[in-house]
């Protein structure tokens, strides 16, 4: 046990000690209950290696200080260019697949035609 979590504990009992004297028993105990179970949380939980203590002090910070929203726009040249599109080349009427010879062939017919 540290010492932060030493004193986590002894100010609980401090403040229960005093509340016992101004409150009625009944909701004495209840309150004590519930400031030593706050107490025991603080002093020994943690969630993801993290202290509560640290977490719940982060969250106040966030959503108590102010935020800087930036977003960096970025430069566009003035005045505008027009974007330049290609044209889409219509499919002419016909078979789609066409059967083309071979480079394999066209060397054959060349080289037969003039040996002959």
């Amino acid at each position: 046990m540290s010492f932060k979590q030493f004193f986590y504990l002894v100010g609980a009992g401090l403040i229960c000690f005093f509340l016992y004297f101004i409150l009625p028993r009944v909701l004495f105990f209840i309150v004590s209950a519930i400031i030593f179970l706050a107490a025991i949380v603080l002093a020994f939980g943690t969630m993801g290696g993290t202290p509560i203590l640290n977490i719940i002090l982060g969250s106040i910070g966030f959503s108590m200080g102010g935020k800087d929203y930036t977003w960096k726009k970025k430069e566009s040249p003035y005045p505008f260019k027009p974007i330049k599109r290609t044209q889409i080349k219509k499919i002419e009427q016909g078979p789609v697949l066409q059967a083309q010879t071979s480079q394999l062939k066209r060397t054959r017919t060349a080289i037969e035609m003039r040996t002959k």
